[in-house]
């Protein structure tokens, strides 16, 4: 038996040795897309509350035979669904949207309570919710995005998006996705657009809205090394200033201890 195990709110940055780190405007256009939050105004870079969340996968002879979302909260962890596979968490708000193979689910962090969102029944592998409302995009198992709206009773493919493995949404609500090749797309008004300026093969990639202190743009993962990715399809490398560097090293700490009480009490 083989356990996969994915944290979901926590190694969303990988640290690169580095002095400083220096980034420019970029000249887009963002009118009529200001966020309705300050990224600035977070508890901390690598703050994502009391509770982290986890799906284990669990494969027998190369085929997967469990697959499950679990809470990680004071030192407890609890399996919170069943075919979970996908996580966003609504952070400072006691809120996670999760992905489920029969449509999506809500899971207050506070009461610890589970409840069916919406009435969609879509295997759902992939989740972002708006800044601005209470929209949300997902992914599902045949590589679709929808933007879901309502309170998840009304679905809108993105037609623009094409063979998507990953979604994100910045601050400013721009969708970004990954697709073919490892390769990140952000979805402008005039269709997909591959983003510029990154290696020509990217490999271990991760998409997520920023972890650090940045208003626009989303953040991209290639064999740990972090950029950030801009609307108009540019990118630039990210690169830790000190204080990051020891919030990051913090939080690797923590995670440390949380993936050592989640093997604990989960592989008995």
């Amino acid at each position: 038996m083989r356990v996969l195990l994915i944290c979901l709110a926590g190694l969303l940055v990988c640290l690169k040795t580095a002095d400083s780190h220096s980034l420019p405007q970029k000249d887009y256009d963002t009118s009529g897309n200001n966020s309705s939050s300050d990224p600035d105004n977070s508890s901390g870079l690598f703050d994502f509350g009391p509770t982290t969340f986890f799906v284990r996968h669990v494969f027998r002879d190369d085929n997967k035979v469990d697959k499950s979302i679990y809470a990680h909260k004071n030192g407890k962890v609890k399996k919170i669904l069943e075919d979970g596979m996908a996580v966003f968490v609504e952070f400072p708000k006691p809120r996670a949207y999760l992905g489920n193979k029969d449509g999506i689910y809500v899971y207050d962090t506070e009461t610890e309570k589970l409840e069916k969102y919406g009435n969609l029944s879509d295997n759902v592998i992939g989740i972002a919710k708006e800044n601005r409302s209470d929209d949300l995009y997902i992914l599902t198992e045949d590589h679709v995005v929808y933007k879901v709206t309502e309170e998840g009773t009304k679905k809108v493919k993105i037609n623009e998006a094409e063979h998507v493995e990953k979604i994100a949404l910045d601050w400013d609500d721009n969708l970004y996705y990954i697709g073919a090749n490892n390769q990140p797309y952000v979805v402008a008004s005039d269709g997909a657009k591959k983003i510029e300026g990154l290696p020509a093969n990217p490999t271990l990639t991760l998409i997520s809205r920023p972890p650090i202190k940045i208003k626009h743009g989303a953040w991209f993962m290639s064999d740990k090394q972090p950029y950030i990715i801009y609307p108009n399809a540019s990118s630039e490398p990210y690169v830790f200033n000190d204080q990051e560097k020891l919030e990051y090293e913090k939080r690797i700490r923590d995670l440390e201890v949380i993936f050592l009480q989640f093997r604990n009490q989960t592989e008995k």
